[in-house]
């Protein structure tokens, strides 16, 4: 995946039940769009329904188990999120909801800014703001056929699909 894109940029610590709130965990994913991170600041909303990537600090997502967090900023249209050290099972939930995470801490600590545009370029396991670039982890294989596919469920599909295929061609 590669991709160049504005950043909404949020703090350390910031908790799954502030990036959505239980009251909007079960509502259909563009209506939980509408309240993703509104409670964090007045202007949280606008930003990251303005972006693409989400650079996040220390533990972002960290606190509950419900994947609507993740689901929420799908929704709202980010596709990457990018800093940490992320909250372990926010990580898993973004995952398994079509989110790129991305572990890039100093990313976050040189300073990126709200609003600016990096490239980011998953394969190749770099990161470029600013006129540095910085380098992230591979993305195992498995992992980026997921967010390939849009979702862990969709993935299951695509993969059972297949697997029929190979089974009718023997």
């Amino acid at each position: 995946m590669k991709l160049r894109a504005t950043v909404a940029v949020f703090g350390d610590y910031v908790s799954g039940d502030v990036i959505l709130p239980a009251r909007y965990a079960f509502l259909d994913a563009e209506a939980m769009a509408e309240h993703v991170l509104e409670e964090l600041d007045s202007t949280a909303n606008a930003r990251v329904r303005g972006a693409e990537v989400l650079v996040a600090g220390t533990a972002f997502g960290y606190g509950t188990g419900r994947e609507s967090s993740a689901r929420a900023l799908r929704a709202a249209g980010i596709k990457v999120a990018i800093g940490g050290p992320f909250a372990r099972m926010f990580y898993r939930n973004a995952i398994n909801n079509g989110l790129l995470v991305l572990d890039c801490p100093a990313l976050v600590r040189d300073g990126v800014e709200d609003g600016s545009e990096i490239e980011i370029d998953a394969v190749a396991g770099t990161v470029r703001y600013s006129g540095r670039e910085y380098t992230v982890p591979p993305v195992p294989d498995a992992i980026s056929r997921i967010v390939a596919a849009g979702d862990l469920v969709e993935y299951g599909r695509i993969w059972l699909c297949d697997r029929s295929e190979e089974s009718a061609d023997a």
